[in-house]
């Protein structure tokens, strides 16, 4: 998916959509439970981590015998991050606070993967 995410196919539109899907989501489920700051926070870091290590990853050269297991590590190191996250959340509506936690890290992730392709008008 994140393949899908930084290519040419996935237009700003789609991106924008999915933001907000998002942020909807997240919305629906604070209202039921919400989220503390301190574990917002950290989602949100665990995303943009996220993104840098795909921005690290693709700096490493295509020949590289280390490019194949630093990729296996841009998957396990948010995904270790988050299941542990996930696990020390209140037990109370915890799996409302885990889509919460997804939905941070993953509006981290957006944050730092759209702003390098800004435009912006001159006037």
């Amino acid at each position: 998916m994140l393949e899908f995410w930084y290519s040419d196919q996935c237009s700003r539109q789609i991106k924008l959509m999915v933001c907000i899907a998002t942020c909807v989501m997240i919305y629906l489920c604070s209202t039921m439970q919400q989220l503390s700051p301190l574990f917002s926070g950290t989602s949100i870091t665990i995303g943009m981590g996220l993104h840098g290590l795909r921005a690290s990853g693709l700096k490493i050269a295509a020949d590289n015998p280390y490019k194949k297991g630093f990729s296996i590590l841009i998957v396990l190191i948010p995904l270790i991050a988050l299941i542990t996250l996930i696990a020390v959340l209140p037990t109370q509506h915890k799996i409302i606070l885990a889509m919460q936690v997804i939905g941070f890290a993953t509006i981290g992730l957006f944050i730092l993967s759209t702003f390098p392709n800004r435009r912006f008008d001159k006037d």
